[in-house]
C-alpha cells in the first residue's frame, strides 16, 4: 500500500507522463447510451481504485491503486524488458447529467520490469487543478493502453468547505493510505487535513444494526439516516492537522473539527473482507428479502447457522449443484451492492441494494442531479419495471438514495421473489 510520504516513489519503476488539454467547445454525448448497465459488474472489467483528496485551495490529488496482474505487459524487441501502461482520463462536467464538459486532463502511468512481470500493487497520485468556486463532477476513466480493459468512476468534487470528506486523508499507524473510508474494525486510523488547523475533534458514533428497508410496495416511511448518536467522544489533534481514531465497532464515526459545524467526515467500521459478506449473521440478514418471517426467525435462533444457511438454499434449489450456483450468484450481488451503494450503512441494506439483490443490475440507468431511474426489461412494454430513486441530503454520505415506493410494485416484487424461491436467479444477466 502507498504511504503518506513519498507516495510517488512507492513503485520505483513507475513513470508518470502528464498531458492536459482544454476544451473551448463543449461536445455533446448520448447520456442514455453511457448509462446502460451502469451497475453491471461485467462493465467494470478493470478493478482500479480512485479517490480524491483536496491538498490545498488550488490543487487536489487523485489517488489511484491497481493490481498489475490486471494490466497487459508488452515485451521490448531489444531487451528482456516488459512494459505496461495505464491511462487515466478525467473529464470535468458541471453536473451529473450534463451533456457538456468544460475541461479534460489525461495521465499515463507506466510500469517497467525486467523479466516476466510479477503481480504487485501500483499506487500513487496525480495532481489536478481544482477550484473552490463551485462543485462539479469528474468522470474518470481508467484504461489499459496495451489491452482492452477499462473502468469509469464518477467523482463529485466540492472544495467549498475545508471540513468535508475529501479534505481528509486516512492512513494506518505505519503510514499506509486507506483507499476507502470503510475501515475494518480493529484498526486505528490517522486522519490528516491539510486545509484546516485544529486542536481537537468531536466524534459522534452511530452503531450499526440489521434493520432493512421496507419492500418497494410498502407505505411505511423510514428515517433517511440516524440523528441521535449512541456515544460521543473527543480526540486531541497532533500538530494541528491530524488526529488518531480507533475503529473498534461496526457503525458510523461522524467526525467534526468544529463541533458547531454541521459538516464533517465519516469513517465507517465494517466487518473483515468488506465488501464481501462472509459472516453468518450478515449472510442471513442479507437473505431476508427472499425469506419468510418464520424462516428468518428460525435461522437467527439456530446455533448451527452454517447448516441452516445451506439447508435454506438447498430447499430452494432442489440439488446441491444448483444450490451452490444460487449461493454464488446471490452473495455476489450482495458484494456488488456493498461496493456500489454503501452510504452510512452497508449497500445491501439500502433501497438501491434491496432492488439490486432481488432484480439484479438494471438494463438502463438514467441519472440527474437529484434522481436515478432504473429500467428492467424493454422500456415501455407491459413486462418492464421502472424504479425511481431520489437523492437524500445526508450529512454522512453523498451516496444515499430513497426509492419512490408504490403499491403497484407488489406484483413485480412477488414475481421476482417467487423466481428465487423456485430456484432461479431472477433476471439472470450472466
Amino acid at each position: 500500500m502507498p504511504t503518506v510520504k513519498n507516495i510517488f516513489y512507492v513503485m520505483a519503476t513507475a513513470a508518470i507522463i502528464l498531458c492536459a488539454c482544454n476544451s473551448n467547445n463543449p461536445r455533446y454525448r448520448d447520456r442514455e447510451q453511457e448509462q446502460k448497465n451502469t451497475y453491471s459488474p461485467a462493465n467494470n472489467t478493470l478493478q482500479a481504485r480512485l479517490f480524491l483528496f483536496h491538498s490545498d485551495s488550488a490543487y487536489s490529488q487523485l489517488y489511484y491503486q491497481i493490481n498489475t496482474s490486471e494490466l497487459l505487459y508488452k515485451k521490448s524487441d531489444t531487451a528482456n524488458l516488459y512494459t505496461a501502461q495505464m491511462k487515466l482520463f478525467c473529464k470535468y462536467v458541471p453536473y451529473a447529467d450534463s451533456k457538456s464538459f468544460f475541461d479534460t486532463v489525461s495521465f499515463f502511468i507506466t510500469d517497467k520490469t525486467t523479466g516476466e512481470p510479477q503481480a504487485k500493487i501500483l499506487s500513487g497520485y496525480v495532481p489536478i487543478r481544482t477550484t473552490v468556486a463551485h462543485s462539479f463532477y469528474i468522470e474518470a476513466t481508467v484504461s489499459d493502453v496495451n489491452g482492452t480493459k477499462y473502468q469509469t468512476h464518477f467523482i463529485t468534487c466540492n472544495k467549498s468547505s475545508v471540513y468535508t470528506q475529501q479534505n481528509f486523508l486516512f492512513s494506518s499507524p505505519s503510514n499506509q493510505i486507506f483507499f476507502s473510508n470503510k475501515i475494518e474494525t480493529g484498526n486505528k486510523v490517522t486522519a490528516y487535513n491539510a486545509r484546516s488547523s485544529f486542536n481537537k475533534v468531536r466524534v459522534d458514533f452511530f452503531s450499526n444494526d440489521y434493520s432493512l428497508p421496507p419492500p418497494p410496495f410498502s407505505e411505511r416511511s423510514v428515517a433517511p439516516y440516524p440523528s441521535i448518536p449512541d456515544s460521543t467522544f473527543y480526540e486531541e489533534a497532533s500538530y494541528h492537522h491530524s488526529f488518531g481514531i480507533p475503529v473498534s465497532k461496526r457503525g458510523v464515526y461522524y467526525i467534526r473539527l468544529d463541533s458547531v459545524q454541521d459538516q464533517g467526515c465519516v469513517l465507517m467500521g465494517v466487518e473483515k473482507n468488506f465488501p464481501k459478506v462472509l459472516s453468518h449473521e450478515q449472510m442471513i440478514a442479507s437473505t431476508r428479502f427472499i425469506m419468510s418471517r418464520e424462516e428468518y426467525q428460525q435461522m437467527v435462533a439456530t446455533p448451527d447457522k452454517q447448516t441452516a444457511i445451506d439447508n435454506f438454499w438447498l430447499s430452494l434449489a432442489g440439488n446441491e449443484d444448483r444450490a451452490r450456483e444460487l449461493i454464488k450468484r446471490y452473495y455476489n450481488r450482495v458484494q456488488d451492492a456493498n461496493a456500489f451503494f454503501t452510504s452510512h450503512i452497508e449497500g445491501w441494506k439500502t433501497d438501491m441494494g434491496m432492488i439490486y439483490l432481488v432484480f439484479g443490475p438494471p438494463n438502463k440507468t438514467y441519472k440527474t442531479q437529484q434522481m436515478e431511474t432504473w429500467v428492467y426489461g424493454t422500456e415501455g412494454t407491459p413486462n418492464s419495471a421502472t424504479f425511481r430513486f431520489e437523492k437524500i441530503n445526508n450529512p454522512f454520505s453523498e451516496n444515499n438514495f430513497r426509492l419512490a415506493r408504490n403499491v403497484n410494485y407488489k406484483d413485480v416484487w412477488t414475481i421476482a421473489v417467487t423466481q428465487w424461491r423456485e430456484g432461479h436467479v431472477y433476471l439472470d444477466t450472466k
